[in-house]
């Protein structure tokens, strides 16, 4: 499918979101859907710079559903890729290629307590399901803890999130600057979650791979040492390259 970059968004140092809207005549009698947490291919109709990797990349969808039409993506803006180089740089307007959306990262809202563990970019699929709950009353008898770890204190949507958090009993943000605080290790994430140790909650983990896997040897650990059990089917992960 054909898509149209509609809009250009700041939101963190190097951090941009792009709105993209399927193309005019296209397929229009027909509406894109995806689930929160799934991911879409942006195929670049040119490069500006080389890049190794080529002019595809895949994106977590930042938006809800229940947002409207408009696709977001929000990425990291690396000076060492062409490809992001090149997407920054292009006008309003132009088209890329779309596919998707794919992907099996999928929040389920029966479950009772749910630990959303983020480290920097891997906000993303984190936005689009807490938009998705609460703009679905339905899927408001879940409660989040969502556990936010970033390099410094530019923390990516945190307005909406102080907003969301504010607004809605069933969730909860707690926000981790590793340049101050440090990495977080077991110790940290079992005394946030020591009222937790009987609601057997199930962890969604997304970041870069570093992230991702320090969080499962964390999480091993701490079912291990009795802090508290986690079943391996409790543990549900993403993890992004190329950041």
């Amino acid at each position: 499918m054909q898509l149209q970059l509609v809009k250009k968004v700041d939101e963190a140092r190097g951090t941009k979101s792009f709105f993209f809207n399927i193309v005019d005549g296209y397929l229009s009698e027909e509406k894109l859907s995806w689930e929160p947490g799934q991911y879409i291919y942006i195929t670049l109709p040119y490069l500006n710079y080389p890049d190794e990797r080529g002019d595809t990349r895949h994106f977590t969808i930042s938006s809800s559903p229940t947002e409207g039409d408009l696709i977001r993506i929000t990425i990291r803006i690396r000076q060492e890729s062409g490809y992001k180089k090149t997407l920054d740089e292009l006008p309003i307007g132009s088209e890329v290629e779309g596919k998707g959306p794919q992907g099996t990262f999928l929040f389920d809202s029966k479950i009772e307590y749910n630990i959303f563990l983020a480290g920097g970019i891997g906000i993303t699929p984190f936005r689009s399901i807490i938009k998705n709950v609460i703009d679905d009353k339905q899927k408001q008898k879940t409660n989040i803890h969502l556990i936010y770890s970033n390099s410094d204190n530019d923390f990516i949507f945190k307005k909406e999130l102080d907003k969301w958090q504010k607004e809605n009993d069933f969730l909860k943000v707690t926000y981790l600057d590793s340049s101050v605080s440090g990495h977080l290790d077991a110790p940290k994430l079992s005394s946030l979650l020591s009222k937790t140790n009987s609601l057997s909650p199930t962890f969604y983990a997304v970041g870069p791979n570093k992230f991702v896997n320090a969080m499962e040897e964390i999480l091993e650990e701490l079912s291990s040492s009795s802090a508290i059990k986690i079943p391996e089917n409790n543990i549900k992960t993403e993890k992004f390259t190329g950041y």
